[in-house]
């Protein structure tokens, strides 16, 4: 909520004042090792403002990682946008001139076509220059996921496999809609689009199926990658949100991939429902607390 200004929950999951509230408020306080800065969100029926001051990442794994690997292609486009964004700022713009380009020429598509096509060649540019920097983005995630991807045995040997969604072999974007253009007024709109772009993951070069645990385990991995490249390029790291990791992860993968989150993060927030295995929290040095009716109190392991 302090990052982003809104919830990753979405409106699905209903209003976040409470009832008989008029509004909601969080707040919290940020050190950078230099400057220390307040943050504060507030929602109402009227109104929506964040405080000013700096901003910072946030990266979250919640039980649904899974469908990075297994779920809509839309949310894998997202996920490589988002990154894609904070590596290269200007692909905010780039996505901006798209759309209005893209409804300039599904507007006169929609109308018969008659006339000039006086939007393809600019349509077809920036079609390309969006799928090269998907592209140029995707290489570097995928050289930064096998060797992590090589330390677990469920993963090893995975290749995440790019699919931009231009047809292939196609050099030339304005001479294919050129070529195809009766077809595109045929249907009212363009035909291709970045929203037909999507990544797989691939083993011994087929698409693999993996189970639901191990699809959780990939989709982690995917954003530890990611979080590997974003961080290089901006020379600083997020706040990681991890929430119920036991879910679908056996014993071996949570302690095996604590380490991993705890060196990608500058800070790293773990909760869930159950006990953390001892090894983990050990071998991390992690300080582990138990919530219970609004009381923080530092965490006494079970003994067997």
């Amino acid at each position: 909520m302090l990052s982003r200004g809104s919830s990753f929950r979405g409106r699905r999951h209903g209003p976040l004042t409470s009832r008989g509230q008029v509004c909601a408020r969080v707040e919290g306080w940020l050190l950078d090792g230099e400057y220390c800065w307040e943050q504060r969100w507030t929602s109402g029926d009227r109104q929506q403002t964040r405080s000013a001051g700096p901003g910072f990442l946030v990266r979250l794994v919640g039980s649904s990682m899974h469908a990075l690997v297994e779920g809509d292609p839309a949310l894998r486009r997202r996920f490589v946008d988002w990154n894609l964004f904070h590596v290269e700022p200007q692909f905010g713009v780039l996505r901006q001139r798209y759309r209005r380009v893209a409804s300039q020429r599904n507007a006169w598509l929609k109308a018969g076509g008659s006339g000039r096509a006086v939007w393809d060649p600019e349509f077809a540019a920036v079609l390309t220059k969006v799928a090269h920097s998907r592209r140029q983005f995707f290489d570097r995630l995928a050289s930064a996921f096998t060797p992590i991807a090589a330390n677990f045995g469920a993963t090893e040997g995975l290749t995440p496999a790019w699919r931009g969604g231009l047809p292939s072999g196609v050099d030339d974007v304005a001479a294919w809609l050129d070529e195809h253009r009766a077809a595109d007024v045929g249907r009212g709109y363009s035909f291709l689009s970045p929203a037909r772009a999507d990544f797989v993951m691939l083993k011994d070069g087929v698409p693999w199926a993996g189970s639901r645990g191990q699809n959780k385990l990939a989709g982690i991995l995917l954003q530890i990658a990611a979080d590997s490249v974003v961080s290089s390029t901006l020379g600083r790291g997020a706040v990681w949100l991890v929430d119920d990791l036991a879910a679908e992860l056996d014993v071996t993968s949570q302690v095996a991939i604590l380490p991993l989150l705890r060196q990608a993060a500058d800070q790293l927030i773990v909760t869930g429902l159950m006990e953390p295995p001892s090894a983990a929290t050990t071998d991390c040095a992690i300080e582990v607390f138990h919530v219970e009716q609004g009381r923080v109190e530092a965490w006494t392991a079970t003994v067997p």
